[in-house]
């Protein structure tokens, strides 16, 4: 294809997702405190955007009440689950009315943003933007604070859960 060539096919969903679940990606909970209440929800798109300013960016769907808490508050947390945590992040990835009622993983509030309490790491950040993309939207966030603690992340790829093995290489 050249630079003035139009796609005119796209792939079908079944196809697009196929694809898709060969990259592996982290598992994280967005979160934010909206009236009261900390709104969460699983998400594995998360991208480091920028050193300086430190800045980072999540993909929700556009239906997600998340959306409009974070759009609200102008604030959301980003916890990184370790590979002990798949069942956090499948209660998350439930609609808040189809989680079951048992214990909610604890958050702690790091100056007015919640974040799991028990994760890899976390990052707070104050939305700088929300681009609208397909059923979905990119949040852009500046981060504000992080905190890393020792592990290995959880890992999903075609469509489950995985875990890191031992170090092939270390790159810095």
């Amino acid at each position: 294809m050249t630079g003035t060539d139009v796609l005119t096919t796209w792939p079908t969903s079944s196809a697009y997702r196929s694809a898709a679940r060969t990259f592996a990606s982290g598992v994280t909970v967005v979160s934010t405190r909206y009236r009261g209440q900390v709104e969460a929800k699983t998400v594995s798109a998360f991208c480091s955007l920028s050193l300086e300013p430190a800045m980072v960016s999540v993909t929700i769907g556009t239906n997600s009440p998340l959306i409009w808490a974070i759009r609200s508050t102008r604030r959301f947390g980003i916890s990184v689950l370790h590979d002990s945590q798949p069942d956090v992040s499948r209660h998350f990835a439930r609609s808040a009315a189809d989680r079951p009622d048992e214990t909610l993983p604890d958050f702690v509030d790091t100056g007015g943003t919640p974040v799991l309490a028990d994760c890899l790491s976390w990052f707070t950040c104050e939305l700088a933007a929300a681009v609208p993309a397909g059923d979905h939207q990119i949040l852009i966030g500046h981060v504000t604070d992080v905190e890393t603690r020792p592990g290995r992340p959880l890992i999903h790829h075609g469509g489950g859960y995985r875990y890191l093995g031992p170090d092939l290489e270390t790159t810095t």
